[in-house]
C-alpha cells in the first residue's frame, strides 16, 4: 500500500456535554502536512437537554441503552447534527476521508463495550461518503480499555518537545499521556473533566456551563467533600484505566445542599486534585514539561487550579508546540482516521491494556 497524505475530517465529540469540534488536517497518518482549519459547534438547546436528561438517569447498561426507543431516536438526532455541521465546515475544502468520535456515554472495559452518541450508518447517509467511527471496538474486544485515544497523535506532536513530558487533556473527562525518555508512551483516563461542571450547572441553573469559571471563582470549595470524592476507587485503580461521563454519577449526592457557585468551585477543584493526584500516584516521574489541551483550557479558574497543583512546574498550553493546535480532539480524530485506512495503530499496551498494538475504527459504507 503506497501511504500519502490525506485530507482527514475530524468530528470529536467528547470533548463537552454542549458542543463538538471539527477539524481538517492534511496527514499521512505519521506526520502531518498542514492543520487546515477547525471549529467550534454548539448543539442546539434541545440536544444539549436531551443528552443532559439521559446522563442524569442512572442505572444504565449497555443492554439497556440499546434497546432504548428514546435513546435510539436521541442517536439519529445527533448524528444528523454532526452531518449537517459537518457537510457546513467543509464547504468546498478537498475531503478525502471522514471520522467521527461521538459522546461516550457508557464504557465498561470488563464487559467489552461502550455506548457511543452516533450511529455510523445514519452519519453515511446524511453525509454521502463512508465514515469511520467507532475507534473504541476493536481494543475493547482485544481486552483494552479503548480510551484514551489520543496517545498516536500526541506522539507525533510530542516530537517537539523536551522528554521526558506530560501531556494532560481535560475534556468531558480528563486523561494523562506520558513520554518518556528512552520512547515510553504511557496513557490514561485518570479524572473526571467538564463533564461534571456542566451537569452541575445545567441541573442546577440551566446554563450550558460555568462560563470563564465565574461561578467557581466567586464559590468556596468544600475540603471535606473534595477529599471524599477523591477517594472513589476508580481513582485508585492502577492504569491502564478508561472513565465515561457516568462514572461519578454515583457521587452526585456529595455536591446537593451546596450553594451553585460552592458547588462549582468544588467540582473544579476535585477535578484540578484529581489530576494531580493521578500524575503523582501513576507516573514514574512529573516531568519539568508539562502541555494541557481540551475543553478545560477554556475554563480560567479550572486551569488556574491545575497550574498551582503542578506549581513549581509551569503547564503550558499546547500550542506552544504549534500554533495550529486549536480542537486537539478533533485533529486527533482526523489523524487516527488516517491511521485506521493504512491499518496503523492506534492504542498499544501501554495505552489502553489491549495485548498488541492495535487499529481500530469500523468503516460505514454510504449508500
Amino acid at each position: 500500500m503506497i501511504i500519502k497524505s490525506l485530507n482527514a475530517l475530524g468530528l470529536y465529540g467528547n470533548a463537552s456535554l454542549n458542543s463538538v469540534d471539527l477539524a481538517l488536517v492534511a496527514t499521512d497518518g505519521v506526520d502531518v502536512q498542514q492543520f487546515i482549519k477547525t471549529q467550534t459547534v454548539h448543539y442546539p438547546e434541545e440536544l444539549c437537554v436531551d443528552i443532559r436528561t439521559l446522563i442524569s438517569r442512572r442505572g444504565w447498561t449497555y443492554e439497556m441503552l440499546g434497546a432504548n426507543t428514546d435513546v435510539q431516536v436521541l442517536r439519529e438526532k445527533i448524528s444528523c447534527f454532526y452531518a449537517k455541521e459537518i457537510k457546513e465546515f467543509i464547504a468546498d475544502e478537498k475531503v478525502d476521508c471522514y471520522g467521527i468520535d461521538g459522546l461516550t456515554l457508557f464504557s465498561n472495559p470488563e464487559e467489552k463495550c461502550s455506548y457511543q452518541l452516533e450511529d455510523g450508518r445514519v452519519l453515511a447517509r446524511e453525509i454521502g461518503q463512508n465514515i469511520v467511527t467507532h475507534f473504541h471496538r476493536a481494543d475493547l474486544l482485544a481486552g483494552g480499555q479503548a480510551s484514551p485515544l489520543s496517545p498516536a497523535f500526541i506522539n507525533y506532536l510530542g516530537q517537539a518537545a523536551e522528554k521526558p513530558a506530560l501531556f494532560i487533556i481535560v475534556d468531558a473527562v480528563s486523561s494523562l499521556i506520558y513520554l518518556g525518555q528512552t520512547g515510553e508512551l504511557t496513557a490514561f483516563d485518570c479524572a473526571p473533566g467538564m463533564a461534571m461542571i456542566e451537569d452541575w450547572v445545567f441541573r442546577h441553573a440551566n446554563m450550558q456551563t460555568d462560563y470563564n469559571g465565574k461561578l467557581a471563582v466567586t464559590g468556596k470549595a468544600d475540603m471535606q467533600i473534595v477529599e471524599s470524592l477523591l477517594r472513589h476507587k476508580i481513582l485508585k485503580k492502577n492504569p491502564p484505566k478508561a472513565l465515561d461521563i457516568l462514572c461519578f454519577a454515583d457521587k452526585k449526592e456529595h455536591l446537593e445542599g451546596l450553594s451553585l457557585e460552592d458547588g462549582a468551585a468544588t467540582a473544579t477543584t476535585f477535578i484540578a486534585e484529581a489530576i494531580y493526584q493521578a500524575a503523582f500516584d501513576f507516573l514514574p516521574k512529573i516531568p519539568a514539561n508539562i502541555f494541557i489541551c481540551g475543553a478545560g483550557v477554556k475554563n480560567p479558574t479550572l486551569l488556574r487550579h491545575i497550574k498551582q497543583n503542578f506549581a513549581p512546574r509551569e503547564v503550558q498550553p499546547i500550542n506552544r508546540l504549534n500554533s495550529s493546535l486549536d480542537a486537539v480532539g478533533a485533529q486527533s480524530t482526523a489523524f487516527n482516521t488516517v491511521r485506521r485506512l493504512y491499518g496503523m495503530p492506534l492504542t498499544y499496551p501501554t495505552t489502553t491494556g489491549a495485548f498488541e498494538p492495535l487499529s481500530g475504527g469500523e468503516i460505514y459504507e454510504k449508500i
